[in-house]
C-alpha cells in the first residue's frame, strides 16, 4: 500500500500569506454521547468597515465532533445582545410575533433581501476557499452587526471539547462580482414526484420553503428535486451538495430560457464523510429567466452500508435503521436528513448576458415571476402548452400553496397560448388536458411567450 497523504495542518492560503483577521470561538464541552442540540455563537463583528474578503478558513480544533457549521451575518435590533437574544426571541414569539424580533441579515442578493448570504459552509473535507475572476464575498460592518456560528456537533463515545476558528484575507479594494451563497433547493420542493405544497402540514426543512415528506422505511431510492428559477443573469461558480447518511447522489442540471437543458454537475456516489465543494474551472454563466434544478436520491434500505458502519453514537430511539422513517426539518440531527444543494455565485449587472440570443436585453431587465391558469396540452412533439390561459399575474413566490390552488379554480380562462419550459419534472403527462395553474418566469421572446415553470399543480375542472 502506499503510504498515507500527508493534509497541511494550518491556514493553508496557496501563496503562504497570514489572514487579516482571525476569530476565535469559545471553547464547547462536549459530552460522550446523547442529542446536542444546534449551538449558535454570536460574535461581533471586529471591523470598522465594509471588508471583501478573497478567501476564508474554517478551522474546527477538533474535526472528530464538528458535523457541519454554517456561518451568516446578523444585524441585531438596539438594546438586544448575544447574552439576551434567545429570551427576547421566546418572550417575542409568546407575544404573537411569529418572527421573533427585528433580527435580520447583514447581506442579501440585490434587489432580494429574502435571498441571504451564508458567509461560510463547514463540512467534512472542507479546506480553505479562495475566490478569484475579480469576485469576493462581503463583510459587512455596522454598530450592530454579528457573525453567527450556527454549530451542529456529534458525540464520538467520550467527552471531547472544540475551539473553532475561522481567518479572513481581504482585498484592498472592491471586486466587480459580489459571491453569494445560497441553497439552490429553496423555492420549489417534490418529493417523490408530488410537489410539496408551502402550506402542506409539518415542520419546514431547512433551506427550503416547504415541509418535505419522510423518506419511508426500507424506500431504497427516495427522490427529491428542488428548483429555483433566476429573473436576473447570474453567474455560478460552485456547487456543494450537502446530505446525510442517506444521501446517494445529487444531479444539478440548468433549463434556459430558450428551453435547453444542460447536466452541470453529477455526483454519482454522495458520501457524507467527505463532502466536496465543486469550484467551477470556467464559471456558468445564466441568462436571466434560466432555471436550476438538483436532484437526489435517498437510500433507507438495508444495503446501505453508510447506516450499519457510521460512527456516530446516541440512543437507541435516534439509531440509523431503515426500519424507520426519516425526517427533514430545521436543525437536523445526524439520524435525520437534508437536502441542502448550496451555490455559490454572483447576480451579474444588466447586460451581462447579453450574448445569450433567447431574449432581449431590455426583456431581461424586466422578467418577472408570473401566475398564470390554463388547459395543458402536448404538441406532436416533446414540447408542453398551456393554452386558454389566464393574463399572467405577478407573483412573489415561485412555488404554490393550497389556498392559491383553491384560488385558481375560480381563475377565469382566457386566450393566451405560453410555451412551458423544463416541466418534464412535475410529470405533466398526469395532468394532460386538464386545468393548471403554473407558476414560473415570464419569458417574452417576439411574438412567443415562455414560462420556465417552477410550478405546476391541478386546479379544478373546466378544461374538458
Amino acid at each position: 500500500m502506499p503510504q498515507e497523504p500527508h493534509f497541511a495542518e494550518g491556514w493553508q492560503h496557496p501563496m503562504g500569506l497570514a489572514p487579516d483577521l482571525v476569530i476565535t470561538l469559545p471553547e464547547t464541552q462536549l459530552p460522550a454521547d446523547r442529542e446536542i442540540p444546534y449551538l449558535r455563537s454570536l460574535v461581533k463583528v471586529p471591523v470598522s468597515e465594509d471588508k471583501w474578503i478573497v478567501a476564508m478558513q474554517v478551522l474546527p480544533g477538533n474535526n472528530a465532533v464538528v458535523h457541519h457549521m454554517a456561518i451568516t451575518e446578523l444585524v441585531l435590533p438596539d438594546g438586544m445582545t448575544p447574552e439576551n437574544i434567545d429570551k427576547l426571541e421566546s418572550v417575542a414569539r409568546k407575544l404573537g410575533f411569529a418572527n421573533g424580533l427585528n433580527v435580520h441579515f447583514a447581506v442579501t442578493a440585490p434587489g432580494n433581501s429574502a435571498v441571504y448570504d451564508m458567509l461560510g459552509v463547514y463540512t467534512p473535507g472542507t479546506t480553505i476557499e479562495v475566490y478569484e475572476d475579480d469576485s469576493a464575498k462581503l463583510l459587512k460592518a455596522c454598530k450592530n452587526c454579528y457573525l453567527n456560528f450556527n454549530i451542529h456537533y456529534q458525540t464520538t463515545g467520550k467527552p471531547e471539547k472544540d475551539q473553532t476558528r475561522v481567518a479572513f484575507w481581504f482585498a484592498a479594494k472592491a471586486p466587480k462580482h459580489q459571491l453569494l451563497r445560497v441553497p439552490a433547493s429553496g423555492e420549489t420542493i417534490i418529493a417523490d414526484g408530488k410537489q410539496v405544497l408551502t402550506d402542506a402540514p409539518g415542520e419546514k426543512a431547512e433551506g427550503t420553503t416547504a415541509a418535505i415528506p419522510p423518506i419511508p422505511a426500507g424506500d431504497g431510492n427516495y427522490e427529491i428535486v428542488g428548483i429555483t428559477a433566476y429573473t436576473q443573469p447570474v453567474t455560478i461558480y460552485q456547487f456543494q451538495p450537502h446530505a446525510h447518511l442517506r444521501g446517494k447522489d445529487f444531479t444539478y442540471s440548468v433549463v434556459f430560457p430558450d428551453g435547453r437543458e444542460q447536466t452541470v454537475l453529477t455526483v454519482p456516489k454522495y458520501d457524507f464523510h467527505w463532502q466536496l465543494a465543486y469550484e467551477l474551472e470556467k464559471p456558468l454563466h445564466l441568462p436571466a429567466g434560466s432555471k436550476l434544478i438538483v436532484t437526489a436520491h435517498y437510500d433507507n434500505s438495508s444495503a446501505n452500508e453508510n447506516m450499519r458502519h457510521h460512527h456516530g453514537h446516541g440512543d437507541s430511539e435516534h439509531a440509523n435503521a431503515p426500519e424507520k422513517e426519516v425526517y427533514f426539518r430545521e436543525k437536523n440531527q445526524s439520524w435525520d436528513e437534508m437536502f441542502t444543494p448550496f451555490i455559490q455565485y454572483a447576480v451579474d449587472s444588466p447586460g451581462a448576458d447579453a450574448q445569450v440570443p433567447a431574449v432581449s436585453s431590455t426583456a431581461q431587465d424586466a422578467l418577472k415571476v408570473v401566475e398564470t391558469v390554463g388547459c395543458l396540452e402536448r404538441d406532436g412533439g416533446d414540447a408542453w402548452w398551456l393554452v386558454r390561459a389566464s393574463d399572467p399575474v405577478a407573483s412573489k413566490t415561485q412555488t404554490t400553496s393550497g389556498i392559491e390552488v383553491k384560488a385558481a379554480a375560480g381563475t377565469p380562462l382566457g386566450n393566451l397560448r405560453d410555451r412551458l419550459l423544463g416541466s418534464e419534472a412535475f410529470r405533466p403527462a398526469a395532468a394532460k388536458n386538464q386545468r393548471v395553474v403554473v407558476k414560473g418566469v415570464l419569458i417574452p421572446v417576439g411574438d412567443e411567450s415562455r414560462i420556465n415553470v417552477t410550478s405546476l399543480q391541478l386546479a379544478g375542472a373546466g378544461c374538458s
